[in-house]
């Protein structure tokens, strides 16, 4: 024991600078091992020392890495919101005005196919979001069409209305859409929800 409170004193003047006599006197700490003395001994570490210093400078490092985190996270956001938001205004614009207010109102919108004349309804939804419509207005079954990456679902939506108003591109949608059956209104409305 009497190695380790000498290391330990050793240690202490290294990174704190104290002096010897002082050391050694917050170091006494009887038969029991000096745990104490070495608790006060670290609560007394002057703050002009060497460990304080380095622990000032360590938590200037971390405090400053968790800050630039946190800013990259509010600009990534900011990014995300700004894309959705000119992706919305780009649908907007390419919608007729009758589009325009069913959108409004129910989060969708009606196309009709420009090659088969066939009435498509195209939803806020992460997935088979394009649904075919029978003569009567039921859903015949969903179509899945999504491009591969990270694209704003409003992109994707006028990218599926353009596609479908032209007749080679419905088409080319048609062969490569995945085809899913249909849901029943209330899943409709629960899957819509997640962009709301």
């Amino acid at each position: 024991m009497p190695t380790l409170n000498a290391a330990w004193r050793a240690l202490r003047r290294f990174f704190c600078r104290t002096d010897a006599p002082a050391a050694a006197a917050a170091n006494q700490g009887g038969a029991d091992g000096g745990a104490p003395a070495r608790s006060e001994a670290l609560a007394s570490v002057p703050a002009g020392g060497r460990l304080h210093g380095f622990y000032e400078r360590m938590l200037e490092q971390v405090l400053e890495a968790q800050r630039n985190n946190e800013l990259m996270r509010f600009d990534e956001i900011r990014r995300d919101r700004r894309a959705k938001r000119r992706a919305l205004t780009l649908l907007m614009r390419l919608m007729n005005p009758e589009q325009r207010e069913e959108f409004r109102t129910f989060r969708h919108f009606h196309v009709i196919g420009g090659g088969s004349g066939i009435r498509y309804r195209i939803r806020v939804a992460p997935f088979a979001n394009v649904d075919v419509l029978r003569h009567d207005g039921k859903v015949r079954h969903r179509l899945c069409a999504f491009p591969a990456g990270d694209v704003p679902v409003y992109d994707v939506m006028a990218a599926q209305m353009l596609h479908l108003q032209d007749p080679i591109g419905e088409q080319r949608f048609l062969q490569r859409a995945n085809i899913h059956p249909a849901l029943t209104e209330e899943r409709v409305r629960s899957n819509s929800m997640w962009a709301a």
